[in-house]
């Protein structure tokens, strides 16, 4: 059987990717894929490259039931790499934008990954809305709560995006 390779994106890769990252892997290991399906996360910027996870977000992961330590450590991606995973989940539509224009680069040969905003899976958002629409917001320059309502919300995604990796499984 193949394996998957699954990517969160965000901006800095402290925030809403990793804690995607961290939410991603346990309801995989829950759902008995750790062994075929890898987790991971990155930044569409340079700016943080290197630095742990934010401690806001690793407090409201704890808060929703996520046990520490989180171990992340931020980077960037580059077209090399993107190609590397099957599956990449952007938190914004301009993530997605960029992603997409890195995957247009793909050298004969190769195959671009999936690319599919993280709130498409969440069953609160309408299959026709338009992805400006269904950004994951930064909590970045707000306080706590702002990203325990975050977390709150990036929650909402996960058992359709299980459903979707074990779909995808199945069919390779």
């Amino acid at each position: 059987m193949s394996s998957l390779r699954v990517l969160t994106v965000c901006t800095g890769n402290v925030c809403r990717s990793p804690a995607a990252a961290v939410m991603l892997r346990e309801a995989i290991r829950e759902a008995g894929l750790a062994d075929r399906v890898e987790v991971g996360s990155a930044g569409t910027s340079w700016e943080a490259e290197g630095m742990p996870m934010d401690e806001r977000t690793e407090l409201s992961l704890e808060r929703s039931g996520y046990a520490r330590p989180f171990e992340h450590t931020a980077r960037t991606i580059h077209l090399t790499e993107l190609l590397a995973w099957d599956l990449v989940l952007p938190m914004t539509v301009e993530h997605a934008q960029l992603l997409r224009r890195m995957a247009e680069q793909t050298p004969d040969g190769k195959s671009a990954p999936e690319i599919a905003l993280w709130r498409r899976f969440d069953p609160e958002v309408s299959k026709d809305a338009p992805e400006t629409e269904i950004a994951v917001r930064d909590p970045w320059y707000e306080g706590q709560a702002a990203f325990d309502r975050t977390i709150v919300e990036m929650l909402r995604s996960v058992p359709t995006l299980i459903t979707h990796v074990q779909h995808t499984l199945e069919t390779r």
